[in-house]
This record gives structure tokens, C-alpha cells and sequence, in this order.
């Protein structure tokens, strides 16, 4: 999957300069950007264990730093990294209105915002649903489809419509330049018939092609940019069902 996302973020950005990985968990994504091109990474997640484990795990990769922090309270200077990739993230952030605005902060002007966030196009709720008090931890078929008016209780994370992402992602003060889509890869899916998979994993780079498949995918892609020139961000929208005790 960092193979496949990376291949994507450099179909819309250079992976050059410094970066900052949001929610950067065991710090794949944060390694892969450095080894992509990017002159330093600062991978940060706001669980102190998970911060702990990337540093062990990529003790002898140089450029790369992780820092234990909330996305909404960055520990960085303004105008510090030349790009930000939230990856998975922005739907489980305890205030999705103060996030996009830390990174707006710590973005230099003009610098790139990439965000991955789930697809209600996707016809599975990939995180699970919550349903009179009891979990159901496995992809939850139709769940995205139903209106949120019936599901907001039953969700452990926000999941966008892709317009209403990028609407959020605007309203914080950023441009948007594209609105683009990630298939799945099935590496969580491993109940699928094993034929199913292999034709999927086959068929991958010509339904890649496909725009109007990939609208399908499990999740959005916002890239957007701070503006060069100073703008007050619109009001916040309100925020939707945040995660149950996590915040990036």
C-alpha cells in the first residue's frame, strides 16, 4: 500500500524539500517519503508507543525525526515544512477544524497538503461500526451508503463524501487542486475468495486507469495548497462522529 499511495502523492507532488508525515504511526510512510526524495521527514502521532516504535525501527535511517504530538498542538515553527501528507488520519482527529488549521501553520506558503481520508463511495465501512453498544470490527458492507443521519452514532470515524472533503479542506483556508481517489489493495481483506484476489491484484494498474472506478476507491484524495498570499479561512463546518479515544 506505501508503494502504491506514494506512486500516487508524486502524480501530484514532488517529493522534494521537507515534509511532515501527520499521524505517522510506525513511520512507513515517513521512511518511504525520505527514500522517495524529500530532504528531511518529521513523522508525528499522537500515541507516545507508536512514536517509541518508529524510532526503533528506523534508528539508521538519517533524515528522518518522529515526534510524539496531537494534530491539533504541532510542536513546529510556522512555516516550517514545504509539504504534509495526512494520511488515514483526518478522520479520527479529535477536531478536524484545528488540525487543518496546524498545518496550515506549519505549511510555507504555497507549500502542498495531500490528504487520504475514506471514500463513502466505497460501498464497505472499513473501520467498523458500533451498533447497541456492541463492535463489529470488520468491514461493514453499505454502511458508508445510508444517510448520516442514521449512522453518525453507529460510526467510530468520520467518512467523507469526496466533495464534502475537499469542502472542509477549503473552508480551512487551503486551495484545492485536485480531488482524486485510491483503490484498495485488499491487504485487510483477507476473507475474499483467494481467486478473487489474484484477479483484482492483476487487474490493479487497468482499473487504476479508470477514473470513474477509482471514484469508487476506498479512499480520497485531497491536494491542496496554502495560498502564497494571506486569506482568512472560512468558518469551520461542523465536525462529524469523531473516534472513540484517539486523536491522530
Amino acid at each position: 500500500m506505501v508503494d502504491y499511495r506514494l506512486d500516487r502523492i508524486a502524480s501530484h507532488v514532488p517529493i522534494v524539500g521537507r515534509w511532515l508525515d501527520c499521524g505517522c504511526a510506525e513511520g512507513d510512510y515517513s521512511v518511504a517519503l525520505k527514500a522517495a526524495g524529500a530532504a528531511h521527514v518529521i513523522g508525528t502521532d499522537i500515541e507516545s508507543t507508536r512514536v517509541a516504535e518508529a524510532r526503533e525501527r528506523w534508528a539508521d535511517v538519517a533524515g528522518v525525526e518522529f515526534v510524539a504530538a496531537p494534530a491539533e498542538d504541532l510542536p513546529l515553527p510556522d512555516a516550517s515544512v514545504d509539504a504534509v501528507l495526512l494520511n488515514e488520519v483526518l478522520e479520527h482527529v479529535e477536531n478536524q477544524e484545528r488540525t487543518l488549521s496546524a498545518l496550515r501553520r506549519v505549511l510555507v506558503p504555497g507549500g502542498a497538503l495531500v490528504v487520504f481520508s475514506p471514500n463513502r463511495w466505497f460501498p464497505f465501512e472499513g473501520h467498523g461500526a458500533v451498533i447497541r453498544g456492541r463492535g463489529f470490527w470488520f468491514p461493514v458492507p453499505l454502511h458508508p451508503w445510508l444517510p448520516q443521519r442514521l449512522t453518525a452514532r453507529t460510526m467510530t470515524a468520520r467518512n467523507y463524501w469526496p466533495r464534502q472533503l475537499a469542502g472542509i479542506v477549503r473552508d480551512a483556508g487551503f486551495d484545492v487542486v485536485e480531488l482524486d481517489y485510491a483503490l484498495p489493495l485488499f491487504s485487510k481483506y483477507e476473507w475474499l475468495p483467494r481467486p478473487v484476489l489474484r484477479w483484482y491484484s492483476e487487474a490493479l494498474p487497468r482499473l487504476d486507469r479508470r477514473r470513474w472506478i477509482r471514484k469508487f476507491g476506498v479512499s480520497t484524495m485531497v491536494v491542496a495548497r496554502k495560498p502564497r498570499a494571506a486569506v482568512r479561512p472560512a468558518a469551520p463546518r461542523r465536525s462529524g462522529p469523531g473516534p472513540r479515544g484517539r486523536s491522530s
